[in-house]
Order: C-alpha cells, then structure tokens, then sequence
C-alpha cells in the first residue's frame, strides 16, 4: 500500500464527497484520474483491504430502538454450528467466538423490545442452548459505536 492508497482510504473513510461523481471528485482531491482511484480501490478490495463501501446508519434513526449484546456458553464442538445458525439472522450484526467462559457474543438490534426478546428466545431456541448459559447484555449508555483509522498525517477535521 503507497501514500496515495493511504490517503485514498483516509478520504473514503472521513469525508467521502456526497456529489454525482463521487470518484471523480477523489481523483481531484488527490491528483490523479477517476480511472486511477476505481483501479486502486478495486484492487483494494481484492486484497481485503476494503471489505465493503457503503454508508454507516444510524440505526434508531430508521426505527430500530432496541438492541443488546448477548454472551453465550457453547460447547467447543458446537460452535461453528451455533454461530452459523445465529449469522442467518439479519439483525445480527457482529458475531464473535472469545476465548471467555460465555465463548460466543454476537449482537442484535431490533424495532422494538418486544421483537428483540422474540429473537432471542428463538435463537436459544434453534441452537439449543440452555437459558442459564446466555446472558442479555443490553446497553445502559452508548459512549462510541464509531471507529475511524488514522492512515496519514493529513490534517482531518475531528469526525462529529
């Protein structure tokens, strides 16, 4: 990765141009051809760079109130087949195996307390996991639920 991929990122990352030529408006900002910024980001995503472009929503914006992190104590044997039966969820948005007694902790957001109990129960349900091996940890106050990655130098404007 160059000093131009670095700062491509960087820009894509924390001020990504809201115009109709998006690229192009890159390719000015860092001096070189639209061409040259969807090659680089192609090639970026190929690597596994960049996993996905697309927007960060905010999820009570669009109606969905509830959310919670929920820990759950499965057997090492049963894992990927827990895991995978929770990741067919689409209201799951993380899903993580951790070296802790609770081993699997995925998250779950929903429009409503009352659906997200419903998903829940399901999901116990479907995996066979037992009630007294999955805790409900839904969040008494959000401090950050954002993460951005200094790759240059440059002089940012503090995200807000």
């Amino acid at each position: 990765m160059d000093k131009i991929d670095k700062e491509l990122l960087q820009l894509t990352q924390d001020e990504f141009p809201i115009t109709k030529s998006p690229w192009a408006e890159l390719g000015r900002r860092l001096k070189i051809t639209e061409e040259e910024i969807l090659m680089r980001l192609k090639r970026l995503c190929k690597k596994g760079v960049i996993r996905k472009i697309g927007p960060i929503i905010n999820a009570r914006k669009i109606g969905l109130k509830a959310s919670t992190l929920v820990v759950m104590k499965v057997p090492e044997d049963r894992i990927e087949h827990v895991a995978s039966i929770i990741n067919e969820y689409e209201c799951v948005s993380h899903n993580y195996q951790r070296e802790h007694e609770y081993n699997l902790w995925f998250t779950i957001k929903a429009s409503n307390e009352k659906e997200l109990r419903k998903t829940i129960e399901e999901i116990k349900r479907k995996t066979e996991i037992l009630d007294t091996d999955v805790l409900d940890l839904p969040a008494l106050h959000i401090f950050k639920i954002d993460v951005r990655f200094q790759l240059t130098k440059l002089e940012r404007k503090p995200h807000g």
